[in-house]
């Protein structure tokens, strides 16, 4: 037989078993494609809220430096309040020996903002 070009397309030339190989690939490779791009789009949609959330600073009012509770809290008030408020700082705060979290304890009832009380949980946590 001889060797030359065939006036046939390339997908003429698949047997029919093969055709439908082909045009599952194909529809698998669109599908894939259009997931990414939903993939992309949820991706920004949360950039968005984050960016909202960011931008909307405190809630409510509060400041930085308004205390957790009024009045002198008990350290039990405290850790009430941190844990409502600041989950993730209430978190490590919990993984502290007892007297850094009394140090701390101490520091908010003297007046230090959420901000500093905040990173020195962080600190202490990290032996810093």
């Amino acid at each position: 037989m001889p060797v030359g070009f065939s006036r046939q397309s390339g997908l003429a030339m698949l047997r029919p078993g093969f055709r439908w190989l082909f045009f599952l690939i194909l529809i698998f490779v669109s599908g894939v494609v259009t997931a990414e791009d939903e993939d992309d789009a949820f991706l920004s949609a949360i950039a968005e809220e984050a960016k909202k959330v960011e931008q909307r600073g405190d809630v409510g009012g509060q400041s930085e430096q308004a205390p957790l509770a009024e009045g002198g809290p008990t350290q039990e008030e405290f850790e009430a309040n941190l844990k409502s408020r600041y989950l993730g700082s209430f978190t490590f705060y919990r993984k502290l020996p007892g007297r850094s979290q009394e140090e701390i304890y101490l520091d908010y009832k003297s007046g230090a903002s959420i901000g500093d009380i905040r990173k020195k949980i962080m600190d202490r946590f990290l032996h810093r």
